[in-house]
């Protein structure tokens, strides 16, 4: 009797398996940092226009795309039906659509680096290949990259619509290929001026309407600080150095100096209404808003640098 129950428990011992389930050696390909860095700038591109989230989170991104490709397409039709190729002006179209792209830095640079912190994910990032430095560098590149697309693709449509509505297209393009270079280096530095202003703003908020809120705070109240540093001020010539707080007249007197316009051609037009003549008020060279524009760039990266130069963050 002992041995019949005996030989069953034997045999199935006997039929049992041991895996090793253990670490084992990877022989598959290793990417590393630069694939990482890569495949993180493309994420965050995406990203910048809602891409992957669903209707409601492309919405804003679809709708300022609408609003800064119009008037190029109302400037377009207009030379193209009278002939008048002098309403196309790229210096004008510069000033005059800066708050709609405040208007995407408040509502998208949230997207694209807030929300990493927000899910937990960034400690994932930084655990990995990347640095911090690499992740400011592709979130930078990334979020650049989108506003170049809404700054120099309406310039470029603009340059275009202008050579096709000239009855002699070839002449008219031999006559002003000059100024694609100061719209392709123009564009591309006042995209690193917004983005750099969006993306330093938003990365010391812990939420994505908080960050959004501050950088729209910020293109409000500036303009606002500097009309009261305006008047606060009796010194006509410190006075006059206030206008480079306004990131709205920064923006108009660099369009200037980029294409060499009077700065009291037309009065300044701020969130959808005319405001006061103030380049005109308080003159300034032209030169100065490139320096200021500059000086922005390098502050906001030294606010990403120091707010990311820790791993635990």
């Amino acid at each position: 009797m002992t041995d019949s129950l005996a030989a069953p428990a034997t045999a199935a011992r006997a039929a049992g398996t041991i895996y090793d389930l253990g670490y084992q050696h990877y022989d598959g390909p290793r990417y590393g940092r630069w694939h990482a860095i890569r495949t993180l700038t493309a994420f965050s591109f995406k990203a910048a226009f809602g891409r992957g989230r669903g209707g409601k989170a492309q919405a804003i991104p679809l709708i300022v795309m609408l609003l800064l490709f119009l008037p190029v397409a109302v400037q377009v039709a207009i030379a193209s039906a009278t002939g008048n190729l002098a309403v196309i002006n790229y210096a004008s179209y510069m000033s005059g659509v800066t708050f709609f792209l405040a208007l995407f830095v408040a509502a998208q640079a949230p997207e694209v680096i807030v929300t990493d912190r927000q899910y937990g994910v960034l400690s994932l990032y930084l655990s990995r290949s990347l640095s911090s430095i690499d992740y400011i560098g592709a979130k930078l590149f990334a979020f650049t990259g989108a506003m170049i697309v809404l700054t120099t693709g309406p310039q470029l449509l603009l340059f275009f619509g202008k050579v096709f509505a000239s009855p002699t297209p070839w002449t008219q393009f031999t006559g002003d290929y000059k100024v694609l270079w100061p719209i392709l280096g123009g564009t591309i530095l006042a995209a690193c001026y917004m983005s750099f202003i969006g993306l330093s703003l938003a990365a010391f908020s812990a939420r994505r309407s908080y960050a959004a809120a501050s950088v729209m705070a910020f293109f409000v109240l500036m303009p606002a600080l500097a009309n009261i540093a305006r008047v606060i001020i009796t010194n006509q010539e410190d006075k006059r150095y206030t206008t480079l707080a306004n990131p709205f007249l920064v923006m108009q007197g660099f369009a200037n100096w980029l294409f060499d316009v009077q700065a009291n051609a037309k009065p300044v037009i701020q969130f959808g209404r005319r405001g006061p003549r103030a380049l005109q008020m308080v003159p300034l060279p032209n030169e100065y808003f490139l320096w200021v524009l500059l000086a922005t760039c390098v502050v906001a990266l030294g606010l990403l640098m120091l707010r990311y130069r820790r791993t635990e963050v």
